[in-house]
C-alpha cells in the first residue's frame, strides 16, 4: 500500500486526526506506510496534494473530500488516547441547547496543554482534578460517524457555573436552564453544590433570572463571600443578596 492512502485508512475508521505519536498512528503505518518511507515525508507530501492539514508538529487534521468534519471531532481526537470531554458552549451546541457560532472549544483534562488552532476553531484545553474529571457526567457518542466524548447538558453547566471563564456564551446560561426539567435542575444543583459554593451560588442567581424555582438541594445554602457571575465581564445585572452575586 502507498502513503497516499492514509487519509482513506483514517476516514474508513472514521479518525479524524492523524497524531504521530499515537497508538493508531503506528498501527497505520505497518498497515498503509510503505516500510522505509518516513513519516514526516509522508505527511508532508499529504499536506502539500490537500488530504490532511497541519496543525502542529505530528498533528494533522484528515481532510474528508465529501464533508467538513465536524470541529467538536476534530477535538475530542485530539485527545483520544486520555481522559478528556468537550464542555461548555461546544457540549450545549452538541446538545441543541444554544445555536451561536462556537469558535472556542474547550475539552477538559488532568493535565496542562496548550490550545490548539485547528482552522475552524480554538480547541482550548482546561484543566481539574483527575477525580473531578473520572466523575465527570460525560458520555461517548458520535458525530457524523466520528468519536466524540461529551459532557452532558448538565455537566456542561456545572463546568460554566464553576469556571465562568470556560464558557464564552455565558449571558445564555438562563435561558438554557429555562428549558430544563425539574430532575435536571435538581442534578445540576447537586453536581454544583459539590463542586463549589461559587458555583452553587451563580445557578441560584440564575434559576431566579430564568423565573426557576429554588432546588432542594439550593434551599438551604447561606454564601458568606459574594462572587461575580461572569468575572472579567462588565457587571449587566443587579446584586443579589440573597445568593451574594454580582450579575
Amino acid at each position: 500500500m502507498a502513503c497516499s492512502e492514509i487519509p482513506d485508512w483514517y476516514l474508513k475508521r472514521r479518525i479524524a486526526v492523524v497524531d504521530l505519536r499515537s497508538a493508531t498512528w503506528r498501527k497505520a503505518r505497518v498497515e498503509v506506510v510503505p516500510r522505509g518511507y518516513a513519516p514526516n515525508e509522508c505527511m508532508r507530501r499529504l499536506a502539500k496534494a490537500g488530504r490532511v492539514r497541519r496543525i502542529r508538529r505530528g498533528l494533522f487534521v484528515v481532510v474528508d473530500p465529501v464533508r467538513e468534519t465536524a470541529a467538536i471531532a476534530i477535538a475530542s481526537a485530539l485527545f483520544a488516547d486520555e481522559p478528556h470531554y468537550v464542555t461548555t458552549d461546544a457540549a450545549l451546541a452538541f446538545h441543541g441547547a444554544i445555536d451561536q457560532p462556537i469558535r472556542q472549544i474547550a475539552v477538559v483534562l488532568s493535565r496542562i496543554r496548550r490550545p490548539i488552532d485547528v482552522g475552524q476553531v480554538v480547541v482550548r484545553p482546561v484543566t481539574i482534578r483527575g477525580d473531578w474529571l473520572a466523575r465527570a457526567d460525560a458520555y461517548d457518542t458520535t458525530t457524523d460517524g466520528f468519536k466524540v466524548r461529551v459532557a452532558t447538558r448538565e455537566q456542561a453547566i456545572v463546568d460554566a457555573l464553576a469556571e465562568p471563564a470556560w464558557m464564552v456564551h455565558g449571558d445564555l446560561l438562563a435561558e438554557v436552564l429555562a428549558s430544563f426539567t425539574e430532575s435536571e435542575l435538581e442534578r445540576t444543583a447537586a453536581s454544583a453544590l459539590a463542586r463549589s459554593t461559587a458555583a452553587a451560588q451563580r445557578l441560584g442567581y440564575l434559576l431566579e433570572d430564568a423565573g426557576r424555582p429554588v432546588t432542594t438541594s439550593l434551599a438551604g445554602l447561606l454564601p458568606v463571600r459574594a462572587v461575580r457571575l461572569r468575572p472579567g465581564h462588565k457587571t449587566k445585572g443587579p446584586y443579589s443578596t440573597r445568593w451574594r452575586v454580582y450579575g
